[in-house]
């Protein structure tokens, strides 16, 4: 660094030396460069503001880092235009998390209290929210031992922080529509969303975030996108109490959902999503729930109890629960947990989707790592359309594509089939085999590493590590009715390679660990035949 001595650079912080800092941040060793940024943060003025603005646009990583770093610390308005062109168009998360940081243009929602309502008795600060958002970059709820409902969805518009550790924001009860969301975010069921128009760097920090239900009540009952007409084409996915989509760099860390009866967050069509320390208290459906159209996406420290997927990797999925429908890919989900009871499961499903005119879109999902997982029981990656009754066409679907999956560290217990029912728990031969993971895509590779696994064969003789191919439920009709499918038999798929490492079972081990299930006409209705093809099995023993 600047004269290998420290000293010297802390003595030009001391003496407010900005031209000379200015001078030693252009320095062509990055060590001496990001030293005299830092001092330039530390130091502020007019010179600093100026080297700094152009700094931010270096294209040098660790140089752009520094640059917003310091801003963060100078905290000086004149930045603040500079700051959001640059959230705009930077790539680099780090970068981005410093940018958002680095915003100043700060209110408390207290700031708008004369506009809070009066609703049977109860305050409601919906408009005071909605007015705070869009004028102020940074949004501060303060802690308060009562809840500040909202009765209507709060629009957030780009570059935008909202600070809630200690307080609690509640949907007000009988409250339909979701709580907050992006400020632009059109559907996507139709046809593909089109360039322009995009949101990006959203954040939501701290705070717990309460629905009023105390049950899963349906799709179309509460976590509406908004009150019209339920349709296709019309936000008729939406089902969540956040949703963010056609947004990019989108942050949620440090927050608690509570009592949410659609999906706690709900996004597509993205690109830099980042959620972390995300806890779940009784909630009833999905927790993330991600559709797609989705990029660079990382998932860290998620716990609690859901009612339905810990995290839902939906690429492709049925209507009334997505409205953005295309590829998810490079996504790293670490550090999470069920607890408190719930559902066990996992959710990945790729498959192709068909738009309005015709088009078809292959929803695939590739390069993704889960690693340190407990408490799930299944790894669903599989089809999955809408039950149909035996002699009528399934919803129109087709086998997705993926691959570089990767699942490493995870600790399962296999003590029953995630979906009890019957073919299943009666260990059925041909329908009942299931596994902790199971795929039913094209993939050209799958990999796991250090997986824990117990299995419970005097139970369920049926149960494996991974099962590949078609799955099958068949429910008899009633009074003449003909039967009803819950999966999709007719679904035939390859997985290119399977890798297994470090596998410690406890119990009884299966004669298969991987399985590939087939079908012939298992329905007898002419379209229930599929067969799951594994290319190479690797088994690495220590």
């Amino acid at each position: 660094m600047f004269g290998n001595s420290a000293n010297k650079m802390e003595h030009l912080i001391e003496k407010k030396n900005a031209e000379k800092l200015s001078h030693l941040a252009n320095d062509k060793h990055v060590e001496t460069a990001v030293a005299a940024i830092a001092g330039l943060g530390k130091v502020g003025g007019e010179t600093a503001v100026n080297t700094l603005v152009s700094l931010l646009h270096s294209p040098d990583r660790q140089l752009r880092l520094a640059t917003a770093r310091a801003m963060g610390e100078m905290k000086d308005a004149r930045t603040r235009m500079h700051v959001s062109h640059q959230l705009s168009i930077e790539q680099d998360a780090e970068v981005k998390a410093a940018l958002q940081a680095a915003l100043t243009d700060a209110c408390t929602v207290t700031d708008y209290a004369h506009l809070v309502t009066r609703v049977n008795g109860t305050n409601v600060w919906t408009a005071a929210l909605q007015a705070a958002v869009a004028a102020h970059e940074i949004v501060r709820i303060p802690a308060s031992e009562r809840p500040y409902y909202v009765d209507a969805t709060v629009r957030v518009p780009s570059n935008r922080r909202i600070e809630a550790t200690g307080a609690t924001v509640a949907l007000l009860p009988g409250t339909r529509v979701l709580m907050l969301r992006n400020e632009h975010a059109p559907d996507g069921t139709l046809a593909p969303i089109p360039p322009g128009s995009r949101d990006r760097n959203i954040a939501v920090v701290g705070g717990r975030w309460e629905d009023w239900m105390r049950a899963r009540r349906g799709y179309g009952v509460t976590g509406r996108f908004d009150l019209g007409p339920r349709k296709v084409g019309a936000h008729y996915g939406v089902s969540t109490l956040f949703y963010f989509g056609n947004c990019d760099a989108v942050t949620v860390r440090g927050a608690t959902f509570v009592h949410t009866s659609g999906f706690a967050v709900q996004a597509g069509d993205g690109a830099g999503h980042r959620y972390e320390r995300i806890r779940f208290e009784a909630c009833h459906a999905d927790g993330l729930h991600l559709n797609g159209n989705l990029s660079e996406v990382h998932v860290r420290d998620v716990r609690g109890g859901v009612g339905d997927d810990l995290v839902a990797l939906n690429a492709y999925d049925w209507l009334n629960s997505s409205i953005n429908f295309g590829p998810q890919r490079n996504i790293l989900c670490e550090d999470l947990e069920l607890v408190g009871g719930g559902y066990p499961a996992i959710r990945i499903q790729p498959a192709k989707y068909r738009y309005a005119d015709g088009a078809v879109v292959d929803c695939a999902v590739s390069n993704v790592i889960f690693r340190r997982v407990k408490g799930i029981t299944t790894f669903k990656m599989y089809l999955q359309t809408p039950r149909y009754r035996i002699g009528t066409e399934p919803e129109w679907a087709a086998v997705g594509t993926g691959g570089n999956l990767f699942f490493e560290d995870i600790e399962i217990d296999l003590a029953r089939p995630i979906d009890c029912m019957g073919q299943y728990r009666d260990s059925e031969p041909v329908r009942g085999h299931f596994g902790a993971f199971e795929f039913g895509a094209d993939l050209s590779s799958v990999h796991f590493r250090n997986i824990d696994i117990t299995f419970h064969l005097d139970r369920f003789p049926l149960s494996h590590l991974a099962v590949v191919g078609p799955k099958s439920c068949f429910f008899p009709g009633k009074d003449g009715e003909a039967g009803m499918e819950i999966f999709d038999p007719y679904v035939s798929c390859r997985v290119g390679e399977v890798t297994v490492e470090g596998l410690k079972v406890r119990g009884a081990a299966p004669q298969e660990l991987v399985r590939a299930t087939a079908f012939d006409d298992v329905n007898r209705d002419g379209r229930s035949s599929g067969r799951g093809v594994i290319d190479r099995l690797r088994i690495v023993r220590d």
